[in-house]
């Protein structure tokens, strides 16, 4: 039971830590930033097997941020897109980052994510990045150019593959 304690203690402790403020600089110094997109505010949050992973590091990425959580069912109906994009184009430097809200975390999104096949990286979101990305709905996407910079917001769910690949098109 001690070890059980401590343990909740740790990861608390990490959960409580792992929104970092945005350090207000491109993940990717270029002159050809256009630089009126505004930078994505970066953070470090817990993947699915507790490690520490920040929006930098997809640098030279174009990253799919979206926000998502398991009680969503729009949320779950976009995430099959996401994995067929990911699949479609991921050698040409795509990265999907799904960010579970779910007050749960591990507990739902683990299982949720294995039945649905997710094959992307999955983050363990706090209540803070709701504020940073300014989300007003669930679910919510950003597609961020690999300079680190909003190209494209999607607020709500689009339903269809071709919304998002339009636009992912034109940053690859």
């Amino acid at each position: 039971m001690r070890t059980l304690v401590v343990s909740c203690l740790i990861i608390c402790c990490l959960a409580l830590q792992s929104c970092s403020e945005d350090s207000g600089e491109p993940m990717v110094p270029d002159k050809d930033i256009d630089t009126s997109l505004p930078i994505a505010p970066n953070f470090t949050l817990l993947n699915t097997e507790l490690e520490e992973i920040t929006l930098t590091d997809f640098s030279g990425k174009v990253v799919l941020l979206d926000f998502w959580a398991t009680w969503c069912k729009p949320c779950e109906e976009e995430i099959p897109i996401f994995i067929g994009l990911y699949d479609d184009y991921r050698a040409q430097g795509f990265e999907v980052v799904g960010i579970s809200l779910d007050d749960e975390r591990l507990k739902v999104v683990a299982p949720f994510i294995e039945e649905l096949g997710v094959n992307y990286t999955i983050l363990l979101g706090e209540a803070e990045l709701l504020d940073l990305y300014d989300i007003p709905v669930m679910p919510s996407a950003f597609l961020i150019t690999r300079e680190g910079r909003i190209a494209k917001p999607f607020f709500g769910a689009q339903g269809d593959r071709e919304t998002y690949e339009k636009e992912l098109k034109k940053l690859l």
